[in-house]
Order: C-alpha cells, then sequence, then structure tokens
C-alpha cells in the first residue's frame, strides 16, 4: 500500500493541508503561496478564474510544480486598505516562493500576475500592488515534509 503521506492522488491535487505548521514553535511556510488581498465582491466563480491562471502563471515563470501552488483571496471590506494614509480600493498581492529565482523571474512574475489580475478583474494595473518574499527551502514545508529547492529560473 502506497504511503498517503507521499502517494500522489489522481487528477493531480492533494488532501487540505493547514498554510502554516509549526514545529518546536517555529513556523514553516508552504509554497509557493499567493495571497491575494482584494476589495470584498469577488464571487466564486471569479475566483476559481484567477486561481486557476495564477496557478499556470506561476507555473510557466518559476516552473513551481502545479500542485504545490495555493492561492488564497482575502475579502477586504471597504475601508481596509491605504496608500500614504490615503483610503484606497487597491489589491495587495503578496507572493511566498522558495529562494533561488532570478531577479527577471520575480519581475515576471510580478508582472504577470498583475496582469492576469487586471484582466479577469477589470482593475486597473495601477491599483493592484505587489510583492514577492523569498524564503530557503529548508525553511518551506508541504505534506509533512520538507520541500526540496526550487527550478533554476
Amino acid at each position: 500500500m502506497a504511503d498517503p503521506r507521499t502517494a500522489r492522488p489522481k487528477r493531480g491535487r492533494w488532501p487540505d493541508r493547514p498554510a502554516i505548521c509549526s514545529r518546536h514553535d517555529e513556523p514553516v511556510v508552504l509554497m509557493p503561496i499567493i495571497e491575494c488581498r482584494n476589495p470584498a465582491g469577488l464571487d466564486d466563480f471569479a475566483k476559481d478564474r484567477l486561481a486557476e491562471q495564477i496557478t499556470a502563471d506561476v507555473h510557466a515563470v518559476i516552473r513551481s510544480p502545479e500542485d504545490l501552488i495555493s492561492v488564497t483571496f482575502d475579502d477586504l471590506p471597504a475601508g481596509s486598505t491605504y496608500r500614504a494614509g490615503t483610503r484606497t480600493a487597491d489589491t495587495v498581492i503578496i507572493c511566498h516562493i522558495r529562494e533561488g529565482r532570478s531577479d527577471e523571474a520575480i519581475l515576471r512574475l510580478m508582472g504577470t500576475i498583475s496582469a492576469t489580475w487586471s484582466k479577469h478583474t477589470h482593475t486597473a494595473e495601477e491599483h493592484i500592488e505587489l510583492a514577492v518574499a523569498q524564503y530557503p527551502a529548508k525553511h518551506t514545508m508541504r505534506r509533512g515534509q520538507r520541500l526540496p529547492e526550487p527550478p533554476i529560473v
């Protein structure tokens, strides 16, 4: 019988796992994780399309396997985002990835995700802010196991 922690399920999906797990009080981040902090109002269909396309974008640009890519949406009530102390309706997207990608790949990743968000939500790119946070592979985990070093891109 296959080990359920490592056996690949049919259709390329893995059982639900917590986004962050902890051992010895040190958090280990699972990734890539794309956190979309957006104004409330996107319906499930829009989120489904965005999650599918962002997953494809991340896979194409930084070559992470699709079953390692998580996309989350944080629906923020009106008046929850500010820039320079002034209320905005901006979307903030934070990409958590393993270290090892080139600056060009990271810039391409941000540009691709920004364009995807703009296309699917009709949000002008001037109202989309992106950041990429990188973590050493030894500090990343999925399915209870540390992730390998990422592909070089």
